[in-house]
């Protein structure tokens, strides 16, 4: 359904990451922050005073009075909310996970489908520009190798590290190197919460290739790196810092410095990375996806989402 821009959007959850989309939405050409709601209310006008907006007085009245909503509520209601938003015909990005299950995420889908809505996924990495910049380097990848690391917080403990930090990358995975896994071998431990707070997932591809994925929420020191091994290059991506690192063997018409390693040339590029900031450029894809009422592909979303779910239930 196409509106007459800005368009108007709520945020439901007001939370971390809704207060985050709340500060981009209410400086946001091409979109009108309307208001915001949370089931704890103090909370909401807390919000809505900081950013000169509205704390509704319902859900209802939320969804009502906007064109879109942004849902950064906890992940075990998306899939219920997302349905009571959708029914009404709204727009909607919701915050990862798309849902709690597979089957749920595809319920959602089919029922924006039909409602004619644009339903959308907040994988903020997609938006990352060191990615952006190194997704022109990848084309066949071997081994590939994904640390995701941050000290305990106080939020996500609601879900396992799982859901919380290794579904950017198992997101991501699918990207490049397609979905056509052969076997998984999981180890995982609960060691403050009562789920997974550390997870190892090494994935064998049917043409061979491997993928070593590992994630905790107990390390001294943020880490968010994806190594990319291809023949006969190397493409390192992070994004924390939001660099890139690739090394490949020099050609006729190198970009990069080149450096000797015993009897072969070596390209080394460190492309510059733009000051674009990720959850900005997010929240822009999905009002241009509403302008031009363009259904988003959600495919490595639901991928995602059941890729945790096989994890969490082949646990160690």
């Amino acid at each position: 359904m196409r509106y007459t821009p800005p368009v108007k959007i709520s945020v439901i959850g007001t939370g971390y990451m809704g207060s985050l989309h709340v500060r981009k939405l209410a400086n946001l050409d091409g979109a009108k922050l309307v208001g915001v709601w949370d089931i704890d209310k103090s909370k909401a006008q807390k919000v809505a005073d900081e950013f000169g907006t509205k704390a509704f007085k319902s859900f209802d009245e939320a969804v009502g009075y906007s064109q879109a909503v942004v849902l950064a509520t906890p992940s075990n209601t998306h899939g219920k909310l997302g349905m009571q938003i959708i029914e009404v015909g709204r727009n909607i990005l919701i915050e990862k996970p798309i849902a709690d299950s597979e089957d749920e995420a595809d319920i959602l889908i089919e029922f924006a489908a039909e409602r004619d809505a644009i339903l959308m996924v907040g994988h903020i990495e997609n938006f990352n520009p060191a990615y952006i910049v190194a997704k022109k380097y990848i084309t066949k990848p071997v081994f590939v190798e994904a640390h995701r690391l941050t000290a305990f917080r106080d939020r996500g403990g609601d879900v396992s590290v799982v859901e919380d930090l290794m579904i950017h990358d198992l997101e991501l995975i699918p990207q490049f190197c397609g979905t056509d896994v052969e076997s998984i071998d999981i180890s995982g431990a609960a060691v403050i919460t009562k789920k997974p707070d550390i997870a190892h997932v090494r994935m064998k591809y049917n043409d061979g290739l491997v993928v070593n994925l590992t994630s905790s929420r107990l390390s001294l020191s943020a880490k968010r790196k994806i190594r990319i091994f291809q023949k006969d290059a190397y493409i390192g991506i992070d994004f924390g810092e939001r660099t890139v690192e690739i090394a490949r063997m020099a050609g006729k018409n190198p970009e990069g410095k080149i450096v000797r390693l015993g009897n072969n040339k070596v390209e080394v590029i460190r492309p510059e990375i733009p000051k674009t900031d990720p959850l900005e450029e997010e929240l822009k894809f999905f009002i241009e996806s509403i302008n031009k009422n363009k259904p988003v592909d959600n495919s490595t979303a639901v991928w995602a989402i059941k890729m945790c779910g096989y994890i969490l239930r082949h646990s160690k």
